[in-house]
């Protein structure tokens, strides 16, 4: 081994950090006075010294020492205390996991010098708007595994950015992905003896697919970079490839109660520093809210929870850059069961969609990982996890779905086209809600888990994209990308402010109104299940006290969006509000056909007539 030097270290940053090549700081938190130090590896023998933090090193509760003289790039380390020798949590590079669904042998950690002959000069944080933003929801491995999604390295960091033409296509700003970081996805079953009726027979250790558990978190997942390929390598060269291609990357992070705020504060911090992450999606239930919202580092990035303290975070001031977010399941089983013609819920739906904060952005979504696919939410009235090993007791036993008469798969027609339907029912439904959308990768062509909502153990065909279904439902996936780029092209479908309801601009109309049956009118009453709102665009164009913003195209002053929905199983008439003698109403999607058969409407049309389970939108110019 080298002739290894041990100097006093700085107690931060934690963990080890090599200042170059040949030296390396380790600090580690020890809580008890047992004897405590770090075991190298050598990977060129069988090798291995213990290196001991010598005493006089220590500043409060860390020890730390400044190892000289040692090349790096040799050694794999674990760290001891007392008798017990285990991983550094900090570890920036886990091996002996590299392998998916096998059982780590030895689990220690490599040396990672930052930023190592990855030229990231130009690449950084992309800081994008909520209401710019379309988020596309994924698991690393899952994306890319089935054989037909035609990529070089499947269920890898390499096959997502092979997939980023798609992306882009699609319409996608923010890919979020499901936990990346390093987490042992098989571990030994614990049983009693007594519990075992055929002592012969082998205990299968029990597979965590997702990754919502306890875990390694500043190392990207091994066995999701392509073979031979550095994790951190590859982590970083898909982000710089999502960022050259406009999209961000959001991070799913699970946090068990027992992990101390300060190291989440560490975690979250040094992916941002070093990987140039743009958000993360914090899980769990003691997630230090107001001191992450309150940390200048992340004022530029973006971040997501079931709900945010925001008086404490900003008191009476409003932040320059909305970057704290609210996800959570609210709106998508109020649009659930509008969608399936519940009562008593058309007050609810109207807040949802036209939903904005000033000062916290919302992530909206109507399927998501944990619950039905969109496929599956139309075709099962009950979850269907026997797969999973649990006799079907798992997940959730109410999903707000409706099989559209008949449970699962079917080759009636009447059924499918239904099915159809209600499919895009739900896509325009995310699109026009105005905080931020989200897709469930897989949505936009039919992707099914056979009414799993809950396959958080299966890694296989039912969790796999199966990419043949896009050919198989070119249908769905052309209506997606019409909605994606509907919203995209009128700016009022995705404000950054709460509408006023009134004609603040004094052009003859409000931001927004309501209408039904009759213009201008629209009954709310819990038996009622159909409304119209219009949409006067001008206003996407100018300030809250109606100036006009810079940029701002000043020729689509008097356009209207009029968006009428009926989820009633019986179809209804709308009366249009009146417009300027020289524009006409042009109908651009209607739900209860296939895309490009929008009907055409007469040049003086007053009132339209909406299929039952549909949506219609009009734009007049």
């Amino acid at each position: 081994m080298d002739d290894i030097r041990v100097v006093p270290g700085n107690p931060y940053p934690l963990g080890a950090y090599c200042v170059n090549a040949n030296e390396v700081n380790i600090a580690v938190v020890c809580m008890s006075d047992a004897p405590a130090g770090v075991i190298l590896y050598d990977r060129k023998s069988t090798s291995c010294r213990r290196i001991a933090f010598p005493a006089s090193y220590r500043v409060g509760n860390i020890d730390c020492m400044r190892l000289l003289n040692i090349d790096v790039s040799r050694y794999e380390y674990t760290l001891y205390e007392g008798e017990d020798e285990f991983p550094d949590p900090r570890g920036k590079l886990m091996t002996g996991n590299e392998k998916w669904g096998k059982l780590p042998g030895s689990f220690r950690s490599r040396f990672v010098i930052e930023n190592n002959g990855i030229d990231r000069s130009e690449d950084k944080p992309m800081i994008r708007d909520y209401k710019d933003s379309i988020f596309y929801l994924i698991h690393v491995r899952g994306f890319t595994r089935h054989r037909s999604s035609g990529v070089s390295h499947p269920g890898t960091f390499e096959g997502i950015t092979e997939k980023i033409p798609y992306l882009n296509e699609l319409g996608i700003t923010a890919l979020e992905i499901m936990p990346a970081y390093e987490f042992i996805e098989l571990e030994p079953v614990k049983i009693n003896e007594s519990d075992v009726m055929d002592a012969y027979k082998p205990i299968e250790p029990k597979l965590n697919y997702w990754g919502y558990k306890k875990s390694f978190y500043f190392a990207p997942k091994s066995s999701y970079a392509a073979p031979g390929i550095n994790p951190v390598d590859s982590f970083k060269d898909m982000i710089c490839k999502l960022h050259k291609a406009g999209i961000e990357l959001i991070m799913q992070f699970y946090f068990p109660n027992d992990i101390n705020h300060s190291h989440i504060l560490e975690v979250l911090k040094y992916w941002v520093n070093e990987y140039h992450v743009d958000g993360f999606h914090l899980m769990g239930e003691n997630i230090p809210l107001a001191l992450l919202g309150s940390e200048p580092m992340f004022a530029s990035t973006k971040l997501l929870y079931y709900g945010f303290p925001a008086s404490e975070i900003y008191g009476n001031n409003t932040p320059g850059y909305k970057n704290l977010a609210i996800c959570n399941d609210d709106y998508m089983f109020n649009i659930r069961r509008f969608l399936k013609s519940d009562e008593g819920m058309i007050r609810n739906v109207l807040g949802d969609l036209r939903y904005v904060d000033d000062k916290i952005g919302r992530v909206h979504y109507i399927t998501n990982c944990n619950g039905f696919t969109l496929m599956d939410l139309v075709s099962f009235d009950r979850k269907h996890n026997e797969a999973n090993g649990e006799n079907n007791t798992d997940g959730n036993p109410y999903n707000a779905s409706w099989n559209c008469g008949y449970e699962g798969s079917t080759t009636r027609k009447a059924v499918g086209r239904l099915r159809r339907r209600q499919i895009r029912n739900a896509i325009v439904f995310n699109m026009i809600t105005q905080s931020t959308p989200l897709i469930l990768s897989g949505d936009e062509f039919g992707n099914s888990q056979k009414g799993n909502n809950n396959p958080y153990c299966i890694d296989g065909p039912l969790t796999w994209l199966n990419w043949n279904d896009l050919e198989r439902n070119r249908d769905i996936y052309e209506f997606y990308k019409a909605c994606i780029r509907l919203r995209k092209e009128n700016p009022i479908l995705h404000m950054d402010r709460p509408f006023a309801m009134t004609d603040y601009c004094a052009c003859g109309y409000p931001d927004l109104s309501l209408h039904g049956e009759e213009a201008w009118k629209a009954e709310t009453d819990d038996l009622t299940r159909h409304f119209a709102m219009l949409y006067a665009t001008h206003y996407a164009d100018v300030d809250k006290n109606g100036k006009w913003l810079p940029g701002s195209d000043k020729s689509k002053k008097g356009d209207f969006i009029y968006i009428a929905v009926n989820m009633h199983w019986s179809e209804h008439e709308f009366a249009l509000p009146k417009m300027h003698p020289d524009k006409r109403w042009k109908v651009l999607i209607d739900t209860s056909r296939n895309l490009n058969e929008e009907p055409d409407l007469s040049e003086n049309v007053k009132k339209i007539r909406v299929g039952e389970r549909s949506i219609m939108i009009l734009i007049g110019r």
